[in-house]
């Protein structure tokens, strides 16, 4: 349209007569344009024009407007395709990868709709429960089968259970014991393992191996969790997660097998025994048919490992295990302690006699030589025996007995076999209530001395006393040292028993030997035994010279007495210890000369200054030419390597004499005086050089 159409149509249609307008927003803009009233001519053709060309830019406007949108229209289709393209991609590979995750893990995947119609099932469930056939439209309660305590099959939960489950959200049960198919003739891998016993092995893979029929069901131990599909607020199904348990069962029996079992011998260790001990008294309260309990310790093991080192110790246990299996019934068990102890269970032992012939196999074969190294090496066993009976409360008591039994066997010289009776269980039980004491009385300082004197041949003259260790007890009364000395010993209380000794013998020669330098006597010197363990002490020497430090004591005054066996226990500390003592001016005598393995090799090897003839050689030196003649020889051997020779024992004046001519210069025992309490050995200090102690006593009294 051009201009001149347009002033030709408006000019067409202007009013000629007066208009009124109606429309509100019309006059306002009319007023806007500063039309009032009734427009002219040429305000109405202004007015159209203005409208024309509003109209004009107008459509020029929707024109881009249109092209824009249908160019915009286009570029977004063309995105939109691209980008469902990229969701489709994206989701068909998420949907791959989730298939392959639910396809290949070795967990069982089921997935089932609101009534319990199974949709899908991966090949690991297919592979547990479909037994070959087709586990879709399957309901899962058919499916998962429970075991009952009956041994009878039940469903896990039926239909109305499972909208029931679904509707409290995730549910979840562990080690259900779960039936499932086993599919024929298959096969799995046996679950073995070298630590582990035959019938443990056997117990883990009785379901997962072997030929199988038709039809058959194993049990599985499993944990299931049921997880539902939830669509707004809706359950719509669901998925349950079955893992099979069967390796965590394998690694908690390999482990309860480790708690209970001895790991070199694979055999019972003392936690299974003391368990099976229990269990056969509490059965023979029932049947009166009492086990029995051998416990064995070999011989010279500590020999074996010596000498041909600890792995060669442990070939031989294993093969003493394997002999030991071979001599026992199939009831019975053997178990290994530790170390080289074992146990024996015998059930429902009933005669005596069984028991006894069943040590003596074991004696038997446990005596047949061992091959080590290449080399045959011997050892043997001494066993102690406990018949239970209903005295017998626990197994710790059984095992008490035998144990003990078996330390009598060994002090009967070893390869035998000894029997728990009541005589030894009063010996144990006083032997508990010795340690107790002894205990508590070197803790409170109660042991005492007495001294038994030491006087010349020739003259005598009074020389010193040996320090004897005395204590009384408030129930036994006084305790002879041959008692309590040897528990000292096996409790590692002879140190401070030594202790004790060695501050009382030092206290109490200071005193006498105070009193002699007064009166113009010579000094006395005091002899204290020590133990095989204060021989191998590196402190022995500082131990000794404290109490001579406290108390004033020259080290001349003391002498320290060790018998010939310390000296073989351990022969180069015991070098190194009597060495010391010597530089330190101590001197050490052999006690019980002749009783051990004397030698001239080791006598003139070790620094020691008498020796002490033991009373086995006195008692009949009267009447015997032959000890006459040992006695003889053992002085004239002392004195050509310059030891002093004291004679122990002497109890009769027929001794004496003899003593004096075979030429023993010292002597102590009953008839030169016996152990004297300190305020009676004072007394004898301090009297004239001669006369018996008897005597010195009346005089003083």
């Amino acid at each position: 349209m051009n201009p001149d159409e347009h002033e030709t149509e408006s000019t067409d249609v202007i009013p000629t007569t007066d208009v009124t307008l109606q429309h509100g927003l019309l006059q306002r803009q009319l007023e806007r344009a500063g039309i009032t009233g009734v427009p002219s001519p040429d305000q109405w053709s202004d007015l159209l024009a203005h409208i024309d060309q509003a109209y004009c830019e107008a459509d020029s406007g929707r024109l881009l407007l249109e092209r824009a949108l249908d160019v915009s229209t286009r570029e977004l289709g063309s995105l939109y395709e691209g980008l469902r393209h990229d969701a489709d991609l994206r989701a068909a590979s998420d949907r791959q990868r989730l298939q392959l995750v639910f396809d290949s893990v070795d967990t069982a995947l089921i997935v089932f709709d609101r009534s319990g119609r199974i949709s899908a099932a991966n090949p690991e469930a297919a592979r547990r429960f479909g037994g070959g056939a087709d586990l879709v439209e399957r309901r899962l309660s058919d499916l998962l089968q429970l075991e009952g305590r009956d041994g009878e099959t039940r469903p896990l939960f039926t239909p109305l259970d499972l909208e029931a489950l679904l509707a409290e959200g995730r549910w979840t049960r562990n080690d259900l014991r779960l039936f499932a198919p086993v599919p024929p003739n298959s096969a799995g891998d046996s679950l073995t393992d070298d630590s582990i016993t035959d019938s443990l092995t056997d117990s883990l893979t009785d379901s997962l191996t072997g030929a199988s029929p038709e039809g058959a069901r194993e049990v599985i131990v499993a944990d299931l969790a049921i997880v539902p599909f939830m669509d707004g607020d809706s359950c719509v199904g669901g998925l349950a997660v079955i893992t099979d348990n069967v390796e965590r069962e394998a690694a908690r029996e390999r482990l309860s097998w480790q708690a209970s079992h001895d790991p070199l011998t694979g055999l019972p260790n003392r936690a299974l025994v003391t368990e099976r001990i229990e269990v056969a008294l509490v059965q023979a309260r029932r049947s009166n048919a009492w086990p029995s309990l051998l416990f064995l310790d070999l011989d010279r093991f500590k020999h074996v490992n010596d000498s041909f080192g600890h792995a060669a110790g442990d070939r031989l246990l294993s093969k003493a295990a394997e002999r030991l299996l071979g001599c026992v019934r199939s009831i019975d068990t053997v178990a290994r302690l530790g170390g080289d102890e074992f146990v024996i269970l015998v059930e429902s032992a009933g005669d005596t006699s069984l028991v006894r012939s069943l040590a003596e196999r074991i004696l038997h074969a446990i005596a047949e030589p061992f091959e080590l190294s290449g080399e045959q090496t011997f050892v043997s066993g001494s066993i102690g025996i406990a018949h239970s009976g209903p005295i017998y409360n626990s197994a710790d008591s059984l095992l008490h007995d035998a144990d003990l039994a078996m330390y009598r066997a060994k002090d009967r010289g070893r390869n035998c076999f000894d029997v728990a009776d009541d005589r030894l269980r009063v010996n144990a039980a006083e032997r508990v209530l010795l340690e107790r004491g002894l205990r508590s009385a070197i803790a409170r300082r109660e042991l005492g001395a007495a001294y038994q004197p030491v006087r010349r041949t020739d003259t005598d003259e009074l020389v010193g006393f040996e320090a004897l260790a005395r204590w009384v007890h408030p129930v036994l009364g006084d305790v002879r040292p041959d008692r309590f000395v040897p528990v000292a010993e096996e409790t590692g209380l002879i140190q401070a028993l030594g202790d004790r000794m060695l501050d009382l013998a030092c206290r109490d020669v200071a005193t006498w030997n105070r009193d002699r330098s007064a009166l113009g006597l010579d000094p006395l010197v005091v002899h204290v035994n020590i133990s095989g363990r204060d021989l191998q002490s590196p402190n022995l020497l500082e131990r000794v010279r404290e109490p001579l430090r406290r108390h004033g004591v020259p080290a001349h005054w003391l002498v320290l007495e060790v018998t010939e066996s310390m000296l073989l226990d351990d022969p180069d500390k015991a070098l190194d210890r009597m060495r010391e003592l010597k530089r330190a001016g101590i001197r050490v005598a052999i006690d019980d000369f002749g009783t051990g393995y004397s030698s001239l090799a080791y006598l003139r090897r070790y620094p020691v200054h008498m020796v002490k003839i033991d009373r086995e050689f006195v008692s009949e030196i009267a009447s015997s030419t032959q000890n006459q003649c040992i006695v003889k020889a053992m002085i004239d051997l002392a004195r050509g390597l310059d030891y002093e020779v004291i004679a122990e024992g002497v109890e009769t004046s027929a001794e004496l004499e003899v003593l004096r001519s075979l030429g023993c210069a010292m002597v102590q025992g009953y008839f030169i005086g016996r152990p004297l309490p300190p305020e009676d050995a004072m007394l004898l200090a301090i009297s004239s050089r001669t006369g018996s102690p008897d005597q010195v006593l009346s005089a003083s009294e």
